[in-house]
């Protein structure tokens, strides 16, 4: 009797520990394209803390847009994102490749902007040398009709 009670224990313990992972949805994104989604998610949130009424003012819905740019529905993406979530070293890892697509497009950014920046201050820098040659060739001019003046 002993026996079968232990038996009956380990084995409820052993098939409860049986993993009961979410299971594969039936319209599976793949994980590239998951990547991308979930990368896309990231700016258009960036855009809506940085600027709130950005997307609103151009009438942009972000999951809308997400939807329709990827051919999926809520249940699709929410079934998806349950399914890649359920293996955490695979979720890391998508997450890992998102935050390295945002470094890698805010160093481009960065140095796009620096660019610009100096572009500008170039400009500025050749208005002032104009302006200053400007300046003395009219003081110039003015001495040299003030000093016929006097003569």
């Amino acid at each position: 009797m002993k026996k079968i009670v232990l038996l009956t224990v380990f084995s409820i313990l052993f098939l409860s520990c049986k993993d009961n992972g979410v299971k594969k949805p039936s319209k599976l994104i793949k994980e590239d394209k998951m990547i991308d989604i979930i990368y896309d998610i990231s700016m258009l949130d960036a855009i809506n803390s940085v600027n709130p009424g950005a997307l609103g003012d151009n009438n942009i819905n972000s999951r809308t847009y997400i939807y329709k740019k990827y051919a999926i529905d809520s249940l699709q993406f929410a079934e998806n994102s349950a399914y890649y979530a359920s293996d955490l070293k695979k979720y890391k890892k998508m997450y890992e490749a998102v935050e390295n697509r945002l470094d890698e497009n805010k160093k481009i950014a960065d140095s796009l902007l620096k660019m610009k920046q100096e572009e500008e201050n170039k400009k500025a820098s050749e208005l002032r040398t104009r302006s200053k040659d400007t300046l003395e060739a009219k003081n110039a001019k003015k001495a040299t009709t003030f000093l016929k003046k006097q003569k």
